[in-house]
């Protein structure tokens, strides 16, 4: 522990490790001339009344604030308290009727009692992502986030070599975790975290790839939506949504009700937020997303003719129809209404690939996709190899068929949690032990069915006699 001079506010918890500590190391707790409070790095004790050693309170009459020293004005060589030897108090009866007892008082408190926490060596709690793919002019943050004591210094690394803050893109939060705004290609590469004490080290690598965030649009403009999966194209057509198609670019389509999971990625600003109206093929009849066949076009943007925070649809809250409720809603391109189309990324599919499991689907499990099984009810596994035992089998025992254990020797019953007993002699004439007991067929008798019954031993007699 250390005596500070120092004549700083007291806050308000107090360490429970500086309590035992004083208490086992101030022996003579009078042996200083001036006076100073019990404190840690961030509270206050007290001793109240009956000797109990706990944090200082004010709103507490019989609390006195605890103190170390000769010049404190109360000292019980006899009474309990947080140190051994006695108790001391650093704050007058007065002060606690007040409710003033745990504050600092100039000319009576010369300083305060300072014990140094424990140490701990770092360690990340929060890890950034092992691989993150990025597209450019989006913002990205990695996270690295540590505890430690004394608290440890973070710092980043790109491919070995340490972050300079002169660009003005990227950032290092008070958090730990960093910060970059309009990614680049040349951002990309292997992110390193580094957080360091006086008592040990600990690191964390993510792997950035920023690409190319090429358009969705025929025309090649940049889309005002910023979506890696969907993108608003400007333009007009003719008819149907669907014949929109011709705006959307080369692996692009309108999006559809079939493409809810990718419209329910896009944020709830950029749907409410975006200028204009843009118009896609679906629409929401009683809280449900489905084709748009010949009215109630959906749509996203702040321009759009109705809005409803409280509907579901397709999106992900709320929903948005480009025709106003005192319109006439139709499917088609309305001069006015519609900014342009939104049009979704294709998802690549090989033509002709067959599924193929490796290892193949045990137990007549059904292979549905690459390298992945559907297993019939009672089996289990990414094979289907492990058979379910609804009640387990135990540490004992090995589930070999659904509901069904093998026990290993020595233990019997549904789930192998019975220990077996032998029975004294082995059991003869087909008779088997169960609970150390021979169960005998029905033409044999005894403890190990060794004798026949009566009847049948007679009538053998008799078969030998003739």
């Amino acid at each position: 522990f250390l005596l500070s001079s120092s004549s700083r506010n007291l806050s308000s918890s107090f360490s429970r490790s500086c309590r035992y500590f004083l208490s086992s190391s101030l022996r003579t707790p009078a042996s200083s001339s001036s006076c100073s409070f019990l404190a840690s790095s961030s509270s206050s004790l007290s001793c109240c009344s009956k000797g109990r050693c706990r944090e200082c309170q004010e709103d507490l009459e019989q609390d006195d604030m605890a103190g170390v020293g000769q010049g404190c004005a109360h000292q019980y060589k006899d009474h309990p308290s947080c140190i051994s030897g006695g108790r001391i108090d650093a704050s007058c009866c007065v002060d606690s009727h007040f409710h003033r007892a745990c504050h600092f008082k100039p000319g009576l408190i010369s300083g305060v009692v300072c014990c140094r926490l424990p140490v701990q060596s770092p360690r990340i709690v929060v890890k950034p992502p092992h691989r993150l793919q990025v597209h450019q002019r989006l913002i990205f943050l990695l996270s690295c986030r540590a505890s430690g004591m004394p608290p440890p210094r973070v710092r980043w690394y790109k491919n070995g070599r340490r972050i300079s803050k002169a660009d003005s893109r990227i950032s290092v939060l008070y958090s730990g975790d960093l910060l970059i705004t309009l990614s680049r290609e040349s951002d990309t590469g292997l992110y390193t975290c580094e957080v360091t004490n006086d008592h040990g080290m600990d690191i964390a690598n993510s792997y950035v790839s920023v690409t190319d965030n090429k358009s969705g649009c025929a025309d090649g403009a940049r889309s005002p939506l910023m979506h890696k999966s969907v993108h608003a194209c400007q333009g007009t057509w003719k008819g149907h949504v669907r014949n929109a198609k011709s705006l959307c670019g080369k692996g692009w389509k309108v999006c559809s009700h079939r493409d809810r999971k990718t419209l329910r990625d896009i944020s709830s600003v950029e749907l409410f937020q975006l200028p204009g109206c843009y118009a896609y093929n679906a629409a929401s009849r009683r809280n449900s997303c489905r084709r748009c066949k010949s009215s109630k076009m959906a749509g996203v943007g702040k321009s759009c003719g109705w809005v409803s925070y409280r509907h579901t649809s397709c999106l992900s809250y709320g929903r948005i129809d480009v025709f106003a409720p005192n319109m006439t809603s139709s499917c088609d391109y309305t001069e006015g209404l519609t900014t342009g189309i939104l049009c979704c990324k294709k998802v690549k599919r090989k033509g002709g690939e067959r599924r193929k499991c490796k290892p193949r689907c045990q137990n007549k499990g059904k292979c549905i996709g690459h390298n992945h099984c559907q297993c019939p009810q009672g089996y289990k596994g990414s094979h289907c190899q492990n058979a379910i035992c609804t009640h387990g089998c135990g540490v004992k025992g090995r589930c070999v068929k659904p509901d069904k254990c093998r026990c290993q020797p020595g233990y019997t019953g549904k789930t192998c949690r019975q220990k077996a007993r032998p029975c004294v002699a082995p059991c003869v004439n087909g008779g088997k032990c169960l609970r150390g007991v021979c169960r005998c067929p029905a033409k044999f008798w005894g403890k190990t069915c060794q004798y026949p019954l009566q009847h049948v031993l007679l009538a053998q007699m008799n078969r030998t006699e003739k």
